[in-house]
């Protein structure tokens, strides 16, 4: 049965890949834009859907823009057709778990487990686990009222499975449905995780926020709102590109456009054979895509626009952004005289600051330096500006010397002004509360090692707390919802 099973599948994959290339937009665009190495090497990777195979790395151009108007063409590295082969594929599974879920297809009551809306949900899920790389890893999460992420990205599909297969009924008391403050968290958490980021949302229905219904803080998110448009927002500056699986018939009527404006595309089911299908269609199509290694430009400001062509320059895919925070420079490649004054005013002023800048503690956002070389004693650094570069050189905004594995400009912390959030990122030799990443949102207390290097994150000034709920008088950490909320 599974066989024919996976017959379907495939054929609707191909089927539902044809459709998707004909409704969804231009044929070739940009699925991803990568900025793990910007900071470190000057250079983004794009990832492109389209392209057609035996692509000549000569026919590939990209062009940047500050303003999204005036474009200028940058040098391109590296061509490759299979990086997501070679390089492996990450996917996060973000999965309604709504009382709704657990009806059948029309949405009735059923005693026939096999008939249910999560069954169906289950067993596509699981045949996509057959067919994942070597090289791929499988991330979950659950959401209703609350969510809860069992398993970050792991190559372990056995332990993924298993916490598939344990997705359990929801108690009728949690009724919510928090699709979009969910999808957020999701992005943040997966953001994490380097290079090629699949995060494929399914839901059996629209937004149906807690605190907006009842007036009263969410069990787990607590007053905090989100929307499509802060949704999309956080996927393009975290770099994740958001699949959306609307199931059945009660569609929200802005997840394909989370979708879309995130670099991915939506999909309707009906049946699990249908989901499987599409969940078949979609590594289908991220691992047909090029990637694409180019040197950044230095316009001035925090958004940068960027478009590729594949044939020479004769078409170009959509434009799209990524932030770069905002450096000194323009796009030549040579600087005139009048360049160097901001840089020579900018090396007084750190030559007037280096002095005391290590010495001088403050109540504002900052870091601790918990270990570092032999005999230096414990610092705390104040965090001013959008961006700090810490690193043992000279140039570095905060300057650590004594121990030879830090680089010169070994990791930076990002301020975002909107949200109030800090983010730290560097390419290599980083690990954050003992977990290697290439990039995460900080949180007070989170500690940061630097080749060796141990800082501390603290931000006295931040609205940024533990999640937690009162127990009568006191504090506990909130359940991650192992109860899971029923859609009304």
């Amino acid at each position: 049965m599974r066989k024919y099973k996976s017959i379907i599948a495939v054929a609707l994959s191909l089927a539902l890949s044809a459709q998707a290339a004909s409704a969804q937009g231009p044929r070739r665009a940009i699925t991803q834009i990568g900025t793990e190495r910007l900071l470190a090497g000057q250079t983004v990777r794009l990832y492109i859907t389209g392209a057609d195979a035996g692509t000549a790395p000569d026919d590939v151009r990209v062009e940047e823009s500050a303003d999204g108007v005036s474009f200028y063409d940058r040098a391109v590295g590296s061509v490759s057709e299979n990086a997501n082969v070679d390089e492996g594929i990450s996917f996060f599974f973000l999965l309604d778990n709504s009382g709704s879920m657990w009806t059948d297809l029309r949405g009735r009551e059923s005693d026939d487990g096999n008939a249910l809306r999560i069954a169906h949900a289950k067993a596509a899920a699981l045949d996509f686990l057959a067919d994942v790389g070597a090289a791929d890893s499988v991330g979950l999460a659950v959401f209703n009222t609350r969510y809860w992420r069992p398993l970050r990205p792991t190559a372990d599909t056995r332990a993924v499975a298993d916490a598939i297969t344990e997705i359990a009924k929801p108690p009728k008391e949690d009724a919510f449905t928090e699709l979009y403050l969910s999808l957020d968290r999701a992005i943040s958490e997966f953001a994490e995780v380097p290079g090629r980021r699949v995060l494929i949302v399914l839901s059996d229905g629209e937004d149906y926020p807690y605190l907006a219904r009842t007036n009263k803080p969410n069990p787990d998110f607590g007053a905090a709102v989100s929307s499509p448009s802060a949704v999309i927002a956080r996927a393009v500056s975290e770099g994740v590109t958001c699949y959306a699986v609307r199931f059945g018939a009660d569609k929200d009527p802005s997840l394909g456009t989370v979708a879309a404006e995130s670099g991915g595309t939506a999909f309707d089911a009906s049946d699990g054979a249908e989901l499987s299908g599409i969940y078949a269609a979609i590594r289908a199509d991220v691992l047909r895509e090029t990637a694409v290694d180019y040197r950044a430009g230095m316009q001035p400001g925090d958004r940068r626009y960027v478009r590729a062509s594949v044939d020479g320059g004769a078409t170009w895919t959509p434009a799209r952004y990524y932030y770069a925070g905002t450096v000194f420079g323009s796009a030549r490649e040579r600087p005139g005289a009048l360049f160097l004054i901001p840089l020579m005013a900018a090396a007084v002023l750190w030559l007037a600051l280096w002095l005391f800048k290590l010495e001088r503690p403050t109540s504002r956002a900052g870091i601790s330096l918990l270990y570092g070389p032999s005999g230096k004693r414990t610092e705390i650094f104040a965090l001013s500006g959008a961006r700090t570069v810490i690193g043992g050189g000279a140039e570095a905004d905060i300057t650590i010397a004594g121990n030879p594995s830090l680089k010169a400009s070994h990791a930076t912390i990002l301020f975002d002004e909107v949200r109030g959030e800090y983010t730290v990122a560097a390419p290599s030799d980083l690990t954050v509360n003992n977990r290697p990443v290439a990039k995460k949102r900080l949180e007070p207390g989170d500690v940061i090692n630097m080749a060796g290097t141990v800082v501390v994150f603290d931000d006295t000034s931040s609205s940024m707390t533990s999640r937690t709920t009162n127990v009568r008088g006191g504090t506990r950490r909130a359940l991650p919802g192992a109860r899971k909320p029923r859609k009304q």
